[in-house]
């Protein structure tokens, strides 16, 4: 695609928008993939925000040659260090709402539209990705600790949210100014559903594409589902 219908693009989308938006993908070891998400990102968004995880391939390289705005980690710190990073640069940079989304390939760009269009309602404070609505696709592994972990969530946030480990989701930075996050690993998705819920924002989900590869997957069984644990009894008191 030549620079002046994408450029146009962007441009449309901006107006139609008409709040300043930015994209922030925390991204380890995905050099392979990360392009094509940041591209198909940046004709929605404003800024894309990459925040390298202390990578060990060229994942660093190939997100600078986007033109994205690249953070780097030396060391790997995490999924929930690294959005702590872009959440923290983001803020400062003004922007009024924020699309969290991975760079594997899982989450599809060509859908941020739609989390754009459904932040324009009311109470539409957070704007959650739903895989829900088709599952044929998703492990049954998985299936069943995302339901469990979406009872729960919807529990205590005191709404109900069908895929609260989704991590493809818009957030308004107003939301973040006034909830400290804590949590420092996948648990830092939960935590920020439960005290935006308990302080009354409105969070709202839309159906988005199930799309599974042979992505590797950084999420360590026993001390996240135990850290998950522990999450959802201190979310009690919150």
């Amino acid at each position: 695609m030549n620079p002046a219908p994408l450029s146009r693009k962007k441009e449309l989308n901006s107006k139609r928008c008409g709040v300043k938006t930015c994209a922030i993908i925390p991204a380890y070891n995905i050099e392979k993939t990360l392009p094509r998400v940041i591209k198909g990102a940046q004709k929605y968004v404003d800024k894309v925000i990459v925040v390298d995880d202390g990578s060990t391939d060229a994942t660093f390289k190939r997100a600078k040659e986007t033109g994205a705005e690249v953070i780097r980690h030396e060391k790997n710190k995490g999924k929930g260090e690294a959005l702590h990073t872009g959440l923290e640069y983001a803020l400062k940079g003004s922007f009024e709402q924020i699309i969290l989304m991975d760079g594997d390939g899982q989450h599809d760009p060509n859908e941020i539209p739609r989390f754009l269009k459904a932040a324009q309602g009311p109470q539409a404070d957070i704007i959650v990705g739903s895989r829900m609505e088709n599952v044929k696709d998703m492990p049954r592994e998985r299936l069943v600790v995302n339901k469990i972990g979406s009872f729960l969530t919807s529990l205590l946030a005191r709404q109900r949210i069908p895929d609260s480990q989704s991590g493809y989701r818009l957030v308004k930075s107003r939301v973040l100014k006034e909830i400290p996050l804590t949590s420092r690993r996948y648990d830092i998705e939960s935590e920020l559903l439960i005290k935006a819920g308990k302080r009354g924002f409105g969070i709202k989900s839309i159906p988005i594409k199930t799309i599974y590869r042979q992505e590797i997957s950084h999420f360590r069984k026993f001390w996240d589902t135990l850290r998950f644990i522990k999450l959802i009894l201190k979310g009690v008191w919150w």
